[in-house]
């Protein structure tokens, strides 16, 4: 029985107190929708607030859990690697079943959307007055349905997965594919390694400019238009930043130019790039996007310093996270120049 292996144990018990998490927040969130009114000072009015603090912190948990949810469904299918005949690392478990990739992205997904709902929290903790609550409670109740689908998802992918069967490995499924198109040299993979360093570079200034200006134009309309902006351009960043990981970091990093697979570069013979360097693209997105968000929200609030405070640490968080990125990707693609004397990986 595939619940008696300890990785797929472990991913669902994690999945399982995620969702009971977020269930609890949204019932605490829908009885604010229906009763709280800021201008009322009743004891009744005074215990939903202090129900929606707790509210508040059952989704901050589950907002942690489901982040820990999507690395713990990529290390299950990876050490579910060993088990699978013929698979190679987690590509192979994950395209064993028809819904391997699908519950993977769902997990993707809620974990950028519960880190970004944690940083709005930690906004509404700098608020004097209650202007988020209701904002709050409302993305509150929208986690939740995400958060049972990532679970149901995942747990009929691993459950239902057949140990027994001879999986295609990423060799198979990657690599014979790649070199044959045309376009793989010449088209996506020289877009990706050209607009990918431009746009994560110009990503990491922006957010780094705009931290800097956060102190005195943290309540202005303009303040709050740049921080929305840096925020955006951040998460434009993100399809080319896994664009160049798996086109140009994975190939150089295995010195073999049709090996395409992102899972890979969390095994051991590549010192595990992966983990940093996927790590940093998601800590600058949700940092970007949870500033961003934040602005957005407190765009018509009078001046004050809540925003400030609460911008200039994660924008600066986020043009650190992608410079780190940019590091980690360059370093295989440095190291091959310099091993092959400057000679290029792609014919």
């Amino acid at each position: 029985m595939n619940l008696l292996e300890p990785w797929i144990f472990l991913r669902l018990a994690v999945g399982l107190v995620t969702v009971a998490l977020f269930a609890r927040g949204a019932w605490v969130s829908a009885k604010v929708l229906r009763h709280f009114d800021v201008a009322r000072a009743s004891e009744g009015q005074l215990a939903l607030e202090r129900q929606a603090e707790l509210g508040s912190t059952f989704v901050r948990v589950g907002s942690v859990l489901a982040a820990g949810s999507l690395l713990f469904t990529v290390l299950a299918a990876d050490r579910l690697s060993h088990s699978v005949r013929g698979a190679m690392c987690a590509y192979g478990v994950f395209e064993a079943s028809p819904l391997g990739f699908l519950a993977l992205f769902v997990s993707l997904i809620l974990a950028l959307a519960a880190g970004t709902l944690a940083q709005l929290f930690a906004l509404d903790a700098r608020v004097r007055d209650l202007s988020l609550v209701r904002p709050l409670a409302t993305l509150s109740i929208a986690a939740a349905p995400l958060a049972l689908l990532d679970f149901a998802l995942n747990a009929r992918f691993f459950l239902g997965l057949d140990l027994t069967v001879v999986a295609s490995c990423c060799s198979v499924g990657l690599d014979g594919a790649a070199p044959a198109t045309a376009a793989f040299v010449h088209g996506p993979r020289q877009l990706v390694s050209t607009l990918g360093p431009l746009i994560i570079a110009a990503s990491a200034i922006t957010a780094w400019l705009v931290s800097a200006r956060a102190a005195t134009r943290d309540a202005t309309r303009h303040g709050a238009r740049a921080v929305m902006l840096s925020g955006l351009l951040g998460l434009a960043a993100l399809p080319f930043a896994l664009g160049a990981a798996v086109l140009e970091v994975a190939p150089h990093a295995f010195e073999l130019p049709g090996h395409l697979c992102p899972f890979c570069l969390l095994r051991s013979d590549v010192y595990g790039l992966g983990f940093p360097l996927f790590g940093s693209i998601f800590l600058a997105v949700i940092w970007g996007t949870g500033a961003a968000l934040g602005a957005l929200l407190l765009r018509k609030q009078p001046p004050g310093a809540a925003l400030g405070a609460f911008v200039r640490p994660r924008l600066r968080g986020q043009a650190i996270a992608w410079m780190v990125a940019l590091a980690v990707g360059a370093l295989p693609v440095l190291r091959y120049a310099i091993v092959a004397g400057g000679v290029s990986l792609f014919p």
